[in-house]
């Protein structure tokens, strides 16, 4: 694959891992880096020694804690580093692909930063959460998307999977991610590709230097495509309400961005030469018009191309430097109500029960009960006091008498002193 820009993709967690082994399909360079070796063992079109393990301590995975990812990241920095050094020989530009919400992936800014010091442009392709998943995710992608914001990296895609429910709702539970992963790619690849990559004729060129324009152009960046039937049309005028819709709908972008804030942007007609020849001229300066009018003035980069033998007309463009949506101020407000609930039930004194009613129960006698054995050396122990108090009284009338039998006494004197060493 030919294109304008030689991306070197870095999957950051597990939907960054996803994302960038469907970029490795298409021919971009991909690595990827998890907490999760399960997570990392699936990924087939990526090599082995591309696959980085890098968990914190014995654990796997974060547990949906940017904490326990931010340390894991760090903890093996030298090792992500010395390897993203070797893979980004010969690129153009880094893309780092994420999803927002989760511990590993939240941390794509801590890794962005890190990454700066290679000095290549930076995009960070990311993912937020559905309105059904926790608060847990939604506060962390909303962390996530400030940190992001506040590196100012080249550009930031962002994916909104609320947006891939409408868009394939009918999808079974193993194809469901793949195929939003795939339109996802196949829609950016598309806009990297160069022209020849459709065998057409320009009319008016979108070049490599107008796209690098527009990608890096800092900010939010969505792009989008859709295709019509060359028999729908009479000419390219029908299309104008139809370029409004993608750049309203933003195909799996996040949705309600002030389009006044874009700086520049880009589109690219390829249409069958049927349609061309009946097309005014005037049409580009409608095209133009209709341009401004949504961006306030911003720039706009053309391209306009025949295409011989197709049936279709195909329509690619791209808004750049937009600021932060208003799907996600909708998540602040609901992250910030189900947040504080979550909170509280964390704060919370788990409760005790109730034992009052036990209070007056005695399971066991007051007394334990002595056995045998232990009577019996009682009663040895009370025997063997016995004697030895006999005996000290015997050595006592001993001595009392060897002292009487020294003396000479008068027996009054004799009698007196018998009886008051005498026992009562």
């Amino acid at each position: 694959m030919t294109t304008r820009l030689k991306f070197a993709i870095i999957g950051l967690g597990q939907c960054g891992g996803n994302l960038a082994n469907t970029f490795a399909k298409y021919g971009y360079p991909s690595m990827a880096v998890n907490t999760s070796i399960l997570d990392l063992k699936d990924l087939a079109n990526i090599p082995e020694n591309r696959k980085f393990h890098t968990p914190l301590n014995d654990t796997d995975g974060a547990g949906k804690d940017p904490r326990i990812g931010e340390k894991a990241i760090f903890s093996h920095l030298p090792n992500i580093l010395a390897g993203i050094q070797q893979f980004i020989t010969g690129a153009d530009a880094i893309l780092i692909a994420a999803r927002l919400g989760g511990g590993t992936g939240s941390n794509i800014a801590l890794l962005g930063n890190m990454l700066k010091r290679f000095n290549l442009p930076i995009v960070t392709l990311v993912t937020i959460p559905t309105n059904d998943e926790s608060a847990l995710s939604k506060v962390n992608a909303l962390r996530a998307v400030n940190r992001i914001v506040g590196e100012n990296f080249d550009s930031c895609i962002m994916v909104d999977n609320n947006k891939i429910l409408q868009q394939f709702p009918d999808s079974s539970l193993s194809a469901f991610y793949p195929q939003a992963n795939e339109y996802v790619v196949k829609t950016f690849t598309n806009f990297n590709s160069l022209n020849t990559e459709f065998s057409a004729k320009s009319l008016i060129s979108f070049d490599n230097e107008d796209f690098r324009k527009v990608l890096l152009s800092k900010g939010i960046l969505i792009f989008g495509e859709t295709e019509l039937a060359a028999n729908q049309i009479n000419t390219l005028d029908d299309i104008l309400p139809r370029l409004r819709e993608i750049w309203s709908t933003s195909g799996l972008m996040a949705e309600g961005f002030n389009f006044a804030t874009a700086a520049c942007g880009a589109i690219s007609i390829y249409a069958p030469a049927a349609i061309l020849q009946k097309t005014s001229s005037r049409f580009l300066n409608m095209l133009g018009e209709e341009f401004k009018s949504l961006t306030n003035g911003a720039t706009c980069y053309f391209g306009l191309y025949e295409v011989p033998g197709s049936s279709t007309i195909k329509i690619c463009t791209m808004l750049g430097r937009l600021t932060i949506p208003v799907r996600l101020q909708e998540m602040l407000v609901e992250a910030s109500s189900e947040g504080k609930n979550l909170t509280q039930k964390l704060q919370q004194e788990l409760p005790t029960l109730d034992i009052s009613a036990l209070d007056s129960m005695e399971l066991f006698s007051n007394e334990p009960m002595n056995t045998p054995a232990a009577a019996s050396d009682t009663q040895m122990m009370a025997r063997e006091h016995a004697n030895r108090a006999d005996s000290a009284r015997n050595e006592s009338s001993g001595d009392a008498s060897d002292e009487l039998e020294k003396r000479s006494y008068s027996l009054e004197e004799y009698v007196k002193i018998k009886k008051s060493k005498s026992p009562a």
